[in-house]
């Protein structure tokens, strides 16, 4: 097995090695990040070796990597071939030696690298991960270039940053601060770092539906849909559902276009993601019983207009465009957009493959890594998720794939607690159809959590299936309707779960939370895996005490435990992400636990 994520199309392993002591390294390319990439090749040969490794632009000798790109900017497809005497990687173009850059770093983390013949080249030419940072998480820079990091090493090359609010655009100015948004020097930082690592950094913003933080400004909210909206629910729940901008007030295209062309010159990108999604309220307020389907056509296409005269391609969600299917044929080109075909179940089903084709328009499927409203993510669902809709993908011939990573009810995820949801996008992304079998996933525990003591995907699947019985959002909406709507009820568990059920996931918490101790590891990957099993084991605890279940009645003991996790919680989340809605998750705990 050649030891390489994600699964390279064709790979011939021959005999012997290639030794790395006494390597030379060699270039020949005309774009300067292949440069920046063959030097992080050398320092990462040079640790392995204990010595510097230069590299130049001379003629190959002696012992040596080659590395040659051509000047096509659209071939990803390389060669890596490995003798005992050397090794090269050529390609068309400097995106496919970028990508054999990373399939070498790879072989060379594991030492001596193995004789062998690799071509490769992707399915799918949009392979991209979506990153919310609107309900609850800002990531910092810093944060986010390592994410980069990662999502380039496994050959992700387009990153989108779900924005409803997360921006410091001019309309947000006494709205919201830095500490939860970013700046425009911050993107444009960004879009920087996501260029060196040949990934396209496109803009996403929402400028229909979810525009819950403006629409709820003074300033703003006679633009909502919903006339003297007052919420009633937790904040999560009505932004999460509230709310839609009114398509028929002239103001409202005027503002979205003012934030739209704020946001454009911060990004090399030629697509724009206008999102356009779940527009909920739209002609149940302000323009109660006119065509939802034809106020939907009247602003959207407005948006597209602007955009296709700053010379950018629209992208959008499918849900409203597949909903009113002849409105939008007669009146949207498929030349302008690229459609976003999103679902989250296990199994996808087939018509959905196939029904944007049809329409005549060009898209790219979304699955999801399935951690949202979750302290780690639902890998089954998942894995399962990413899997239907990457091989309806290859069947029905779309664009690519675009994995998302939501934040729903303050996005208490970790990063680090969805990272085989984003590599198994990886994988499906590149090579549809490789194995993800027990050698995957043994690749996958080494490369991506550095574990080779256990298959680490065990520990990920035991603690999703741990947090199935007690979940965050269950318990979020039974609080609200007992404390905010004044509908008082018993709490009991989801699909018919148990207190049984609770006290075995308890006790699988702390069985796989031992494990990841007896690392005797400090990085935040394992941190934020350990703070994620307690959370799922608090999430327990609080469902066994409202249950009256004995040995779990103790309030203060629930009490000091919750506290003294949110200490170690909130510091985690502030070493890897600004202050945003961290406050949030502590004041709703807070009120939880002096309401019951």
């Amino acid at each position: 097995m050649i030891r390489i994520i994600p699964t390279p199309y064709l790979a011939v392993e021959g005999e012997g090695k290639f030794a790395l002591d006494g390597t030379s390294v060699y270039v020949h390319a005309n774009d300067i990040r292949i440069s920046r990439a063959v030097q992080v090749l050398c320092s990462e040969i040079g640790k392995k070796c204990g010595g510097f490794v230069p590299f130049s632009a001379g003629k190959p000798q002696g012992h040596y990597i080659y590395v040659r790109a051509g000047d096509d900017a659209l071939c990803e497809s390389y060669t890596l071939e490995v003798t005992p005497e050397c090794i090269m990687i050529e390609s068309g173009g400097p995106a496919g030696a970028y990508w054999g850059i990373q399939s070498l770093r790879q072989l060379v983390s594991d030492g001596d690298v193995p004789v062998c013949r690799i071509y490769d080249r992707p399915d799918f030419r949009f392979r991209g991960f979506y990153q919310d940072i609107t309900r609850g998480r800002v990531n910092k820079l810093s944060h986010l270039c390592s994410i980069v990091d990662m999502l380039s090493y496994y050959k992700i090359n387009m990153l989108q940053l779900y924005v409803e609010d997360a921006f410091m655009f001019r309309e947000f100015c006494g709205i919201i601060t830095e500490d939860e948004a970013l700046t425009p020097a911050e993107m444009l930082e960004l879009d920087e770092y996501c260029f060196d690592h040949f990934i396209d950094l496109v803009p996403s913003l929402s400028t229909f539906g979810h525009m819950y933080t403006l629409l709820q400004s003074d300033k703003y909210k006679h633009l909502c849909e919903l006339e003297n909206f007052e919420p009633k629910r937790e904040y999560w729940m009505e932004k999460q559902w509230h709310h839609t901008i009114d398509p028929y007030n002239p103001e409202s295209a005027e503002v979205v276009t003012s934030m739209i062309e704020q946001y454009i010159p911060l990004f090399r990108s030629k697509y724009f993601n206008i999102c356009c999604d779940e527009t909920l309220d739209l002609c149940h307020g302000r323009n109660s019983g006119k065509d939802t389907g034809e106020a939907f056509i009247h602003h959207a296409s407005k948006l597209i207009s602007v955009l296709r005269a700053h010379g950018k391609t629209a992208m959008l969600w499918g849900d409203v465009c597949m909903a009113h299917a002849d409105l939008v044929k007669a009146n949207i080109s498929p030349d302008d957009v690229i459609i976003l075909n999103w679902c989250y179940h296990k199994v996808v089903p087939d018509w959905l493959g196939w029904v944007f084709n049809d329409m005549g328009y060009r898209s790219i499927f979304c699955p999801g890594t399935s951690s949202w409203s979750r302290f780690i993510e639902n890998a089954d669902e998942g894995i399962g998720n990413i899997a239907s809709f990457a091989a309806h993908a290859k069947k029905n011939g779309v664009l690519g794939i675009l994995n998302t990573n939501w934040g729903d009810f303050g996005h208490i995820c970790p990063f680090n607690s969805n990272l085989y949801g984003a590599l198994f996008g990886a994988q499906k992304s590149w090579n549809v159809g490789a194995d993800t079998g027990a050698d995957f996933t043994r690749l996958v525990s080494e490369r991506l959590y550095g574990v080779t003591e256990f298959d680490m995907t065990e520990t990920i699947l035991a603690l999703c299936r741990a947090e199935s019985v007690s979940t965050w959002s269950h318990l979020l909406t039974w609080y609200n309707k007992n404390f905010n709507m004044g509908e008082p009820e018993a709490f009991i568990y989801e699909n018919e779960k148990a207190d049984a059920d609770a006290l075995h996931a308890i006790d699988v918490c702390r069985t796989e939370r031992a494990r990841l101790k007896s690392l005797g590891r400090d990085d935040d990957v394992i941190r934020d895996l350990i703070l994620s099993s307690e959370g799922i084991e608090i999430l327990c605890r609080i469902a066994l005490y409202l249950r009256k279940a004995d040995g779990y009645s103790d309030k203060s003991e629930l009490c000091g435990i919750i506290d003294k996790w949110l200490e170690r919680y909130s510091a985690a989340w502030l070493s890897d992400d600004k202050p945003s809605g961290l406050w949030r998750i502590r004041d709703f705990l807070t009120r939880l636990t002096n309401a019951i």
